[in-house]
């Protein structure tokens, strides 16, 4: 069942030259003449298009995030649990099942993630909203950077995204049409989203905040929560069982030693404030499109808490996993960033624009669009300068020089490389371009070190200016070993950037 909200007044028409009216007038045919399922597929394939040529072109000269490797490392073989909860490698290991490990593949992967998010959140607009809002702010979002530049890669953050707009898709379902199915499935997908980070421990209690927003009494009557938890419980069992097995193991000790902070109570609050103002200005451009509307005061307020008991558990589910980061933080201090809220912003559209006291038509959904593209194809344009700004930085100690390192031991030898050490500039993502390959835990030099090279072997990749790793690699070096050279010199349509060169030093197994 789908609400359709009427505009109250035909909206104020902005001034316009004559071939700018034109264009919005073709957008606006565009928009409302054509089927509704084929505008959306055409707008998230643009998506797709646009934005895969901006991370290949501007991301050219570097290679992956450090997030890759992670990635890679984990899903050499299958578990409920790692460092991060299981989603990211599961993702991982269904996608490069089918694509090469190449860079495209991994910026395609995050950008498909991107677009099945845009494409569940349509119909979580299409629920609450009539087609020209739900056009508005498809839009909108588009402008928030997680959907486009910022998702360059698979991360615990990307992974999350569709997940948690699917669970919100189901649980207003719920909780209007209290349905077994729909019930289940807003279960299985907050703990789908919580096996991406465990940041979406603030889902569940924006579903349970919202629980009590409207006509609570009705929703507990009904099997609809407690099918809900059962879906919950039964999706998260696997990954609990895990963590109890390994209480103590990396999942727990990334938490104490990465995430926990210890610091004064001043420093929480200008952390927690510094977070709240963050998650503001990633929205700053819905914002905009908000006050072209120029909504009055009654409108804002109607946002702010609508009368409608339905928009009133979208404001709660959006508000609630967003401030209550910020709170937490006040008592148990953690590195809290902005950027963590990734997958927060499904039902902005919803809150934002929901208002019958704001008038949203086609002629509003085809300027939004607009928008939405000339942002889109102005980073296109940009890429080539992004990429030389890339290009004259140099090493970026996020993005591992590790692809040419891989070409090199590939051509140095044909037997897979299984341990690894060296310079962290360019061995970072050696597991994602040399698949199976993981770094030694120990001091190469260490009792245990040298055990392990003596039963798997050893790549030792050191930068030439790092000078340490090439005298163990010295060290460890004897008449069996291979060594080989190599340089980093990236370059990106005839410029070229800071040169380094690197030694590899394979040391065979000799058990």
């Amino acid at each position: 069942m789908m609400v359709h909200q009427s505009a109250p007044a035909t909206p104020s028409r902005p001034q316009l030259s004559g071939g700018g009216r034109r264009l919005l007038q073709l957008a606006q045919n565009l928009t409302s003449s054509s089927g509704e399922g084929a505008v959306v597929a055409a707008i998230i394939a643009l998506f797709v298009v646009l934005w895969m040529a901006f991370h290949s072109v501007s991301l050219a000269p570097v290679d992956l995030n450090d997030d890759a490797a992670e990635a890679a490392l984990w899903a050499q073989h299958f578990a409920f649990g790692y460092k991060h909860p299981p989603m990211t490698a599961w993702l991982f290991m269904l996608w490069f099942a089918l694509f090469p490990r190449t860079n495209w593949a991994m910026h395609l992967e995050a950008v498909v993630i991107v677009a099945a998010t845009l494409a569940i959140t349509w119909r979580l607009c299409r629920d609450r909203l009539d087609r020209d809002r739900s056009l508005f702010g498809l839009a909108a979002l588009v402008l928030v950077p997680f959907y486009t530049f910022r998702a360059a890669e698979l991360n615990a953050n990307t992974v999350m995204m569709p997940f948690w707009a699917a669970a919100l898709l189901f649980y207003l379902r719920a909780r209007r049409g209290l349905g077994v199915v729909d019930s289940l499935l807003a279960g299985i997908c907050a703990s789908l989203a919580m096996l991406g980070k465990y940041w979406a421990v603030y889902l569940f209690a924006g579903m349970g905040a919202a629980s009590l927003v409207g006509d609570a009494r009705r929703f507990w009557r009904s099997p609809a929560p407690y099918l809900m938890a059962a879906g919950a419980a039964v999706t998260i069992a696997p990954h609990l069982y895990w963590y109890a097995m390994h209480a103590g193991g990396a999942d727990y000790a990334f938490i104490r030693n990465s995430v926990m902070t210890a610091e004064p109570f001043s420093a929480a609050l200008a952390k927690s404030a510094g977070y709240l103002i963050g998650a503001l200005a990633y929205i700053v451009g819905p914002l905009a499109l908000l006050a072209l509307l120029r909504p009055n005061r009654a409108a804002l307020a109607d946002i702010a808490w609508p009368a409608d008991p339905e928009r009133r558990q979208a404001v709660v589910l959006l508000v609630v996993p967003i401030v209550l980061p910020a709170l937490v933080n006040l008592v148990l201090p953690y590195r809290l960033t902005p950027v963590w809220t990734f997958p927060n912003w499904a039902l902005l559209p919803v809150v934002l624009y929901g208002s019958r006291k704001i008038a949203i038509d086609s002629f509003a959904a085809a300027g939004a669009s607009l928008t939405a593209l000339a942002v889109s194809l102005a980073f296109v344009a940009a890429s080539p300068l992004v990429a030389y700004a890339h290009l004259e930085a140099g090493f970026d100690h996020n993005r591992p020089n590790s692809q040419e390192v891989a070409h090199v031991v590939r051509q140095l030898t044909h037997k897979p490389v299984r341990l690894y050490w060296g310079s962290p500039g360019i061995t970072g993502d050696l597991p994602y371009y040399l698949p199976g390959s993981v770094p030694l835990a120990s001091d190469p030099l260490s009792p245990s070190g040298r055990a392990e090279t003596a039963s798997h072997g050893l790549l030792l990749a050191c930068l030439d200016t790092d000078a340490a790793c090439t005298a163990t690699a010295a060290s460890l070096s004897g008449a069996a070993s291979q060594v080989a050279h190599g340089a980093i010199a990236p370059t990106f349509v005839g410029f070229s950037g800071p040169r380094a060169g690197f030694q590899l030093t394979v040391v065979p197994a000799r058990r």
